[in-house]
């Protein structure tokens, strides 16, 4: 499981803390695996949602300079963003403030490790629950199968069906459609992380890991075909969900 996190404080010396704390979580368990994106301030945590995409978990320092994290967390929820959130925070004195905000823990600095631990694991079980809801329906010719958005790849139209191509190596084809491939899977499309790339696929950019004038190379040696006259916004594209404002880290 891939858990996308958003760490928000305006002390450095924090985002060094939160880094060792989920590796050595990491180290725990094999559970889950995470991607940590740090801001030092509320705008540019708010800019890189509202040009990218949301995050699983967001941790948030409550007193900061110029978004403190309860405004910032009203924020994100009149964005309609149903990410977890923990607060952190030297002081007591806005606990109950947080409850506006549907938080999920609020914990004092310094963090201890246990307290941290369980934090996780609340907040690992919450996600869980949560997982059925990112998923879409493939119909078949002979059933309708249920994936995981974060688990495909890619998808590909080969003639008039679409063919789904997931991490643990599953391949599965749709009926016919006799629609446009762009509309027939602008639901996986309108998914944070995937690109439409020329007429014929439509890529999750988490799983890309090269772009060349000619071609994405993903995960597993799986190979996408850029379209020249692409080449340029796919790779903007793909450089901006890896690096576009935040320093996103792989725990």
């Amino acid at each position: 499981m891939q858990i996308h996190i958003a760490l928000c404080d305006d002390e450095t010396a924090c985002h060094d803390t939160i880094k060792k704390l989920l590796a050595d979580y990491r180290q725990k368990t094999s559970s889950a695996s995470f991607t940590l994106s740090c801001f030092s301030s509320g705008k540019d945590l708010l800019d890189y949602i509202d040009e990218r995409a949301a995050f699983d978990i967001y941790i948030l320092d409550i007193i900061m300079p110029d978004i403190n994290g309860i405004q910032l967390g009203s924020a994100l929820r009149e964005r309609n963003d149903s990410g977890l959130i923990i607060y952190l925070t030297s002081s007591p004195d806005f606990a109950l403030e947080s409850y506006n905000t549907d938080a999920l823990h609020y914990l004092l600095k310094p963090v201890r490790n246990s307290q941290f631990f369980q934090c996780i694991d609340k907040t690992i079980s919450r996600l869980d629950h949560r997982s059925m809801e990112d998923t879409i329906p493939i119909k078949t010719p002979g059933s309708t199968c249920i994936a995981a958005i974060h688990n495909i790849l890619y998808a590909e139209r080969i003639n008039r069906h679409i063919r789904y191509y997931l991490s643990d190596n599953t391949v599965i084809d749709s009926v016919t459609f006799n629609d446009t491939f762009q509309n027939a899977v602008s639901r996986l499309a309108a998914c944070p992380g995937f690109l439409i790339v020329g007429s014929s696929f439509v890529v999750n950019l988490h799983y890309v890991t090269e772009v060349t004038r000619s071609e994405m190379l993903l995960k597993g040696n799986h190979l996408v075909p850029v379209p020249r006259r692409s080449y340029e916004t796919v790779k903007t594209a793909w450089a901006d969900f890896w690096l576009w404002k935040g320093d996103t880290h792989v725990i």
